[in-house]
């Protein structure tokens, strides 16, 4: 298998993983398992794992200054837990495909957090590209046709700010780059949240639900959310932009909104109002827009004609 394809098989394959995230982080929900909950297992489990990884591949990272845990454990709290927390919250409240296209809105978080943090120039581009993830927002809420009436805002907002906790993931380690390993801000990242979770989780509902009628169901379910999505999909998604270039890769991740419908129809018999559907297609559209080279990719279609002019 060439290099190529093997990146895009990467890709392929975590973004599935992220697209059957939402069915994972329902049936535990269903399971009577509370956000807190899911967050603390997908966090323990994939942290266990980072850090085998670590230990096997990068042990001498792992040494860092007190200060770099230190920004390991804001990583942590504000990516992980906020994120995690506000991602099942939001699966739990409105269809899985909203929360999944509201969570895709980190590209436009990352130019907006950009520009306010280190000042980076806000083009044309972009801000067509937010004013579109808006639009695109307004329609998934649906709130036009229906008045506002079946609007749960709790589960908009807490997908909007998993959207903004993604962004992070990109602009922590960037404030910090140069000064401390990305891999070990990630280890610390997982133990901190890890750590502060399970104060609230609930261990002995986690329990009943392993072992409960369903434990088997249950217990897939977790590894799924942990090892396929958390572990697994990040290791392979970074990994993948060792073969292909990262503007090939976002692109491929614009599938994740689609796949998690996908999955969400066929196992939960969700659906999405033409109105949902078009505001879906937007904010994908925005975000490949804004991770695309509009002038390369046209001079890319228009090659074939110069050329001929030329001879």
């Amino acid at each position: 298998m060439g290099d190529r394809k093997k990146g895009i098989s990467l890709v392929l394959i975590a973004t599935t993983f992220w697209g059957m995230m939402g069915i994972n982080s329902r049936t535990l929900s269903l399971a009577g398992l509370s956000a807190m909950d899911i967050a603390f297992i997908r966090c323990s489990i994939a942290g266990v794992l980072f850090t085998i990884y670590m230990l096997i591949r990068k042990p001498e990272e792992l040494k860092q200054k007190l200060s770099g845990i230190l920004v390991g454990c804001l990583y942590g709290v504000v990516c992980f837990v906020l994120g995690f927390m506000t991602y099942n919250v939001s699966v739990e409240r409105v269809p899985i495909s909203v929360a999944t296209v509201l969570m895709f809105t980190n590209p436009i978080w990352v130019s907006i957090f950009g520009a306010v943090v280190f000042k980076d120039k806000m083009t044309k581009k972009k801000v067509l590209v937010i004013c579109m993830c808006i639009v695109g927002c307004i329609c998934i809420s649906d709130v036009m046709s229906t008045g506002g009436a079946n609007l749960d805002v709790i589960g908009i907002a807490a997908g909007l700010i998993n959207g903004m906790t993604f962004a992070m993931q990109i602009i922590i380690p960037r404030f910090f780059d140069g000064k401390y390993s990305k891999d070990a801000i990630l280890v610390y990242g997982f133990i901190s949240s890890t750590i502060v979770l399970s104060f609230f989780t609930d261990f002995s509902n986690i329990a009943s639900a392993v072992t409960g009628p369903n434990s088997m169901v249950v217990i897939a379910n977790m590894l799924a959310i942990s090892v396929l999505s958390t572990f697994i999909a990040s290791t392979f998604y970074v990994k993948s932009t060792e073969y292909i270039e990262t503007q090939v890769t976002s692109i491929l991740v614009s599938l994740e909104p689609i796949l998690g419908s996908i999955f969400a129809f066929f196992i939960f018999g969700e659906t999405m109002s033409q109105t949902q559907l078009l505001g879906a297609a937007i904010v994908i559209l925005a975000a490949c827009i804004l991770e695309t080279d509009l002038s390369k990719i046209t001079e890319k279609i228009m090659l074939p004609f110069s050329s001929k002019q030329i001879k």
